[in-house]
């Protein structure tokens, strides 16, 4: 005798995720990540424009340092060839280059302000004044003091 045969539908929930559901994660987790990376971008030009202006103030401290311990007067000329590089040089005869440094081209020095500062034999400075470096919207001024040939950066 022939028995009935029974099939029974088994409801089985499967663990996985359906091909839309992949997608909609992975656009989301795009978009969040994108959107994370555009003040990336700013975060390390304002990294890079900070180690710049380091590098510089570095730089000038170490002209102040050479022309009191050399007793020789420094010249720092940073619109020379057109503005593409800081120079470091003795201003006495022969000339001696101590330093000579690229400016990034994002930077443009203004004109409106000095373009070259001696350190004296004493360690101060020929005159005072401000120099000051664009980036765009930015402006970072550097400002030679009156007296003992101080200086600081500061954003307008």
């Amino acid at each position: 005798m022939m028995g009935k045969e029974s099939f029974q539908l088994v409801n089985r929930k499967e663990g996985g995720f359906t091909l839309l559901e992949m997608m909609i994660v992975l656009a989301v987790f795009t978009v969040c990540f994108g959107a994370a990376l555009v003040p990336l971008r700013t975060v390390a030009e304002n990294v890079r424009d900070r180690q710049f202006f380091e590098q510089v103030e570095r730089d000038l401290f170490a002209a102040q340092a050479y022309a009191v311990a050399k007793n020789k007067n420094v010249r720092v000329d940073f619109l020379e060839a057109g503005g593409s590089h800081y120079h470091i040089y003795t201003y006495e005869q022969p000339r001696e280059t101590i330093m000579l440094r690229e400016i990034p081209d994002r930077f443009l020095l203004d004109r409106r302000g000095i373009n070259s500062i001696t350190f004296l034999r004493t360690g101060t400075t020929n005159r005072f004044g401000t120099m000051y470096f664009t980036a765009g919207e930015k402006s970072t001024k550097l400002t030679f003091l009156i007296g003992r040939g101080r200086f600081y950066f500061s954003e307008e």
